[in-house]
């Protein structure tokens, strides 16, 4: 049985879309934007190794006043289960490169972001800019 790649491709493709959204100004100072794409169970661990919830993010985000420069690199989308699917990618924050892995859920016609985190990443790794 051949697996829909076609499907996944181009979820993968919307997902991107999505948490590149979450840099940029327009969407970050949006909060009923925020509340649509970021689930009401949501939890990040962030760098700082600090848990945060949907309301801590939205609050963090809408107070930001320009685009957060963050370039996305290396990003893969694996599909969980129907509808489920798992982030992965690297951002730099100086010389540091950060590993980011999200949850993706897609219900009723809409995507939205269930989990995040992000680690410090020590791994010797080629960066593909996406």
């Amino acid at each position: 049985m051949r697996k829909n790649t076609k499907g996944l491709k181009a979820m993968t493709n919307i997902i991107l879309e999505l948490e590149k959204s979450l840099l940029k100004i327009e969407f970050m100072s949006d909060t009923t934007y925020l509340d649509e794409i970021i689930d009401d169970k949501y939890i990040e661990v962030g760098k700082s190794g600090k848990k945060f919830n949907k309301k801590d993010v939205i609050k963090c985000l809408s107070v930001a006043k320009e685009d957060r420069n963050i370039d996305i690199y290396n990003f893969t989308c694996d599909k969980l289960e129907e509808n489920l699917y798992l982030i992965h990618y690297i951002t730099k924050s100086g010389n540091d490169n950060i590993y980011r892995t999200s949850i993706w859920r897609k219900e009723y016609n809409k995507i939205k972001i269930i989990f995040h985190q992000a680690s410090l990443y020590k791994e010797n790794v080629t960066l593909i800019k996406c």
